[in-house]
């Protein structure tokens, strides 16, 4: 093999590498939007680990780009969305809270499958 084929494929599976890497940092985000009980911390979950994990993945694609050109413009879509994720969460959040959304207070207590205790969180 030559060495150019040899570094294309390293290139390749890097790239391949880092999305994965980045898909298991959103798949996190979706877990946690199932998992937590409210908008806020919903919002946050999702947040974090999209905005990070977005950008993960355009980071690999960037990697994968045939052309200096097209990597130079994933890297600043990555940079867009790194700027723009937190910016629109906060507005949500803000808004949730103008419109008298509260957060819930105390302990929260998951439910589980087949438990028979229904009465507060202990």
């Amino acid at each position: 093999m030559e060495p150019g084929a040899v570094l294309e494929l390293f290139r390749l599976g890097l790239s391949g590498i880092v999305i994965a890497v980045g898909l298991l940092l959103i798949a996190g985000g979706v877990l946690g939007l199932l998992r937590f009980p409210d908008l806020y911390t919903r919002l946050h979950a999702s947040n974090v680990a999209d905005v990070v994990g977005s950008v993960v993945v355009v980071i690999g694609l960037a990697i994968a780009a045939p052309d200096w050109a097209i990597a130079v413009r994933l890297l600043l879509l990555a940079a867009l969305l790194m700027a723009l994720g937190p910016t629109l969460t906060h507005v949500v959040a803000q808004a949730a809270h103008a419109a008298g959304l509260a957060p819930i207070a105390g302990r929260y207590a998951a439910p589980r499958p087949g438990a028979t205790h229904t009465g507060p969180p202990r």
